[in-house]
C-alpha cells in the first residue's frame, strides 16, 4: 500500500511541476506578446508594411519619394505614437505573410477585414470602406458586370479583387500589382481589372486621356483596417484610439480629400 501511495504522490508531483512549467511558459509568451507597444515606444521606431507601387495608397512620386494616402495615414499614426515610421515595401503576394516573421509591426495596404484573415491575424477598427468596381478598355463592349463572365481579368491572384473576378466567371491573368493590371487592359491583353473605385478615379484624374472606363455597379464592398499579429491587445487598442480620434477630428478626412477630392473615410 505504501509503495502504491508513493507512486501516486510521485505522479502528482511530476504533473504539478509540469503544469507549473507550462504556466510559466504561457506567462512568458503572454508577456512578450503584450509588450509590442512598449517595445515600439522604447525603440522609437514603428515598422510598417506596404506595397509602395499602389497609387494613390502608397507609391513613389516624380522625385522618387514614397508617398500616398495610406502612407500619410500611417505617418500620422506614428506621430501620435511619438515614434519614427519605418516603411518596408513588399510585393502584395507576400505582404501579409511578412507579419509571420515580424517583418513589420502592422500592414496598411487597403486590406479588407475577412473571417479567413481573422483566424490568423488581428485587425484594428476600420478607417475606410472599399467599394470595388470593374474597369475595362474604352473600346470594350462590356457594359455590365454580367458581361464579364468568361473574360480575362488582370489581377494579383491572392487579392479580394481576384476573387470578385472569379465570382463573376472571369479567368485570372496573374499580375504583380495594379500598375501591371492596368497596363494589360490598356494593351488589351486582358479584358478588364477589378479594383477599388477610388483608385481608378485617382488614376483617371492623373491620366484623363487613358482609354479606360468604369462599368456601373460594385463587385463588392468591405471594411478596411490595419492588420497585425494576434495577441497584441495593448498595441491594437492604442491603434484603435488613434484611428477613432483622427476619424472624429477630421485629420484623416483632410488626407482623403487631398488624394481623392472627397472624404472616403469610414463613417
Amino acid at each position: 500500500m505504501k509503495k502504491w501511495l508513493s507512486a501516486i504522490l510521485l505522479t502528482l508531483s511530476v504533473g504539478a511541476l509540469a503544469a507549473c512549467g507550462n504556466s510559466e511558459e504561457t506567462t512568458e509568451k503572454e508577456s512578450s506578446s503584450t509588450n509590442k507597444l512598449e517595445q515600439i515606444q522604447e525603440s522609437g521606431v514603428i515598422t510598417i508594411g506596404l506595397e509602395g507601387t499602389f497609387p494613390p495608397f502608397s507609391y513613389h512620386d516624380e522625385t522618387g519619394a514614397l508617398t500616398g494616402f495610406e502612407y500619410e495615414i500611417a505617418a500620422q499614426i506614428a506621430e501620435d505614437l511619438g515614434v519614427e515610421a519605418k516603411y518596408v515595401e513588399t510585393k502584395w503576394d507576400s505582404l501579409i505573410a511578412g507579419l509571420d516573421t515580424d517583418k513589420y509591426d502592422f500592414v496598411i495596404n487597403n486590406i479588407s477585414i475577412t473571417d479567413e484573415r481573422k483566424e490568423k491575424y488581428d485587425f484594428t477598427i476600420p478607417y475606410m470602406e472599399s467599394v470595388a468596381t470593374l474597369a475595362v478598355h474604352s473600346d470594350s463592349e462590356i457594359a455590365s458586370l454580367e458581361d464579364f463572365a468568361g473574360k480575362k481579368a488582370a489581377q494579383t491572384v491572392t487579392s479580394n479583387f481576384a476573387q470578385d473576378a472569379r465570382d463573376l466567371g472571369a479567368e485570372i491573368v496573374p499580375t504583380e500589382n495594379l500598375t501591371n493590371s492596368i497596363e494589360l487592359v490598356l494593351q488589351q491583353r486582358a479584358d478588364g481589372t477589378i479594383h477599388d473605385r477610388v483608385t481608378f478615379l485617382t488614376y483617371l484624374q492623373q491620366q484623363p486621356d487613358a482609354p479606360i472606363k468604369l462599368v456601373e455597379g460594385r463587385t463588392s464592398s468591405s471594411e478596411i483596417a490595419l492588420i497585425l499579429n494576434q495577441d497584441n491587445e495593448e498595441f491594437r487598442e492604442e491603434l484603435n484610439n488613434i484611428i477613432k480620434k483622427r476619424l472624429e477630428d477630421g485629420t484623416f478626412a483632410k488626407i482623403s480629400e487631398k488624394y481623392f477630392g472627397d472624404n472616403v473615410m469610414y463613417q
